[in-house]
């Protein structure tokens, strides 16, 4: 009972509190900008996100593909916690080293148009998996082509943490280097 004139106390300043000292009325304020709306993410089949070694072999599937083929954002979007970090390790012939760290977002700005050049990745060896009840670490080696079975341009190593929810595996984490593949010497 007593809490309902202290409601309409509140409610009857409220006008008030729209006029000026003055006694004339305030201009409104504009809202807050709005949220920005996440970014779309797709369901993932179950075997996609079943374990540390499903999330690379999606990846690597999700990522590749011949030249003008788009990528679907919304299922490699899928692979990744929304808190994920991207951190870019390299070697500039004229700069020297480099370490870049890069929200999810910006990444996927900066890959995606150069992956739908023609990008096919693979893993060059078995990963290494080190794994201890949700968490893991896969270490990966890599061969990067321009078409499906044309000569490795670039090799590297990606290393990605993963972590396990209850549910399903999460990429919280992607940092990798890659060097220009080192054509091999004629005979």
């Amino acid at each position: 009972m007593i809490r309902r004139p202290v409601r309409l106390a509140a409610l009857a300043l409220a006008p008030a509190a729209l006029l000026s000292a003055q006694g004339k009325p305030q201009p409104l304020q504009p809202a807050p900008p709005a949220a920005p709306v996440p970014p779309l993410r797709a369901e993932l089949a179950a075997g996609e996100a079943a374990s540390p070694e499903a999330l690379v072999n999606a990846l690597y599937a999700f990522i590749s593909g011949p030249a003008g083929q788009k990528r679907d954002l919304a299922k490699i979007r899928a692979l990744f916690h929304a808190t994920a970090r991207v951190e870019v390790a390299g070697n500039h012939p004229e700069k020297g080293a480099f370490l870049r760290v890069i929200e999810l977002e910006p990444f996927l700005a900066f890959a995606v148009p150069q992956w739908e050049t023609g990008f096919f990745e693979q893993a060059a060896a078995a990963p290494v998996v080190k794994r201890w009840q949700g968490l893991a670490q896969v270490w990966t080696p890599y061969a990067i082509r321009r078409t499906a079975g044309g000569p490795v341009a670039f090799t590297g190593v990606n290393a990605l943490q993963c972590a396990w929810d209850g549910k399903r595996w999460w990429i919280t984490h992607l940092a990798f280097e890659s060097a220009a593949a080192v054509p091999p010497p004629k005979p």
